[in-house]
């Protein structure tokens, strides 16, 4: 909806169909935004903790945060090496994902600042 009319209006005028103005306008002005919003999904659902605690029934099946919280919880004490090393495996393919997707997201934070 951001998307100025003006520029879609002048791709019809080139001739373009409505699949053309979608991947060659379209998708290359609102990707940081798309870019943006993949990655708060993928965060969201990779921290996700209560929904995969009441849905599965064997330890097999439970995710890292769980299993996080299963070695802090383990015998009554705390092992923070072991804490600290379990949530590392939490943390860094959420980095990495945000390490890929900065680009898109640094491009899109500074196209209105640079006029010309």
């Amino acid at each position: 909806m951001a998307v100025p009319h003006e520029i879609l209006e002048a791709a019809r005028v080139d001739g373009a169909g409505h699949l053309r103005i979608l991947f060659s306008v379209v998708a290359p002005i609102t990707q940081p935004a798309i870019v943006t919003m993949a990655l708060l999904s993928i965060v969201s659902k990779w921290n996700e903790f209560l929904w995969p605690l009441i849905v599965t029934n064997t330890t097999d099946m439970r995710t890292l945060p769980i299993g996080v919280f299963w070695l802090r919880n383990s015998e009554g004490l705390a092992n923070w090496g072991v804490v600290m090393a379990g949530s590392l495996f939490l943390i860094v393919p959420v980095l990495i994902t945000f390490l890929f997707a900065q680009r898109a997201i640094v491009e899109g934070m500074t196209a209105g600042a640079v006029k010309g």
